[in-house]
């Protein structure tokens, strides 16, 4: 049986997933498409992103799940972390949904300093 806070994580993390899913935004890149669907363990693109890295030198490369390595270049850092808080503003998050969403972001590509430093 669950936790009452595992169900209140469980009904955060759904709705977050909803809210920043994809299909909501048809004006969404491709590539954006693909990042997001990665940060939401959702498939959306074939191939998937199945690994994202940050370089030394603040570029973002992904690993594709037919692939071995993080090959493809999705481009700087400060770009991916403008464009996801810009999707973060207009998505409709609570503010639970933004953290999650945030603490999402920092578990699965990292935390790299403000992108403009």
């Amino acid at each position: 049986m669950k936790t009452s806070q595992q169900l209140h994580r469980y009904r955060l993390i759904k709705s977050v997933t909803e809210k920043l899913h994809p299909k909501r935004f048809p004006k969404m890149s491709g590539r954006m498409a693909a990042v997001v669907a990665f940060l939401i363990d959702q498939q959306v693109t074939r191939p998937t992103i199945i690994e994202i890295v940050v370089t030394s030198d603040r570029f973002v490369l992904a690993g594709l799940d037919d692939e071995v390595g993080a090959n493809h270049l999705i481009g700087t850092y400060a770009d991916l972390v403008r464009n996801w808080l810009a999707l973060l503003s207009v998505a409709g998050l609570t503010r639970d949904e933004r953290n999650a969403a945030e603490t999402l972001s920092a578990a699965k590509i990292g935390y790299f300093g403000r992108p403009d430093a």
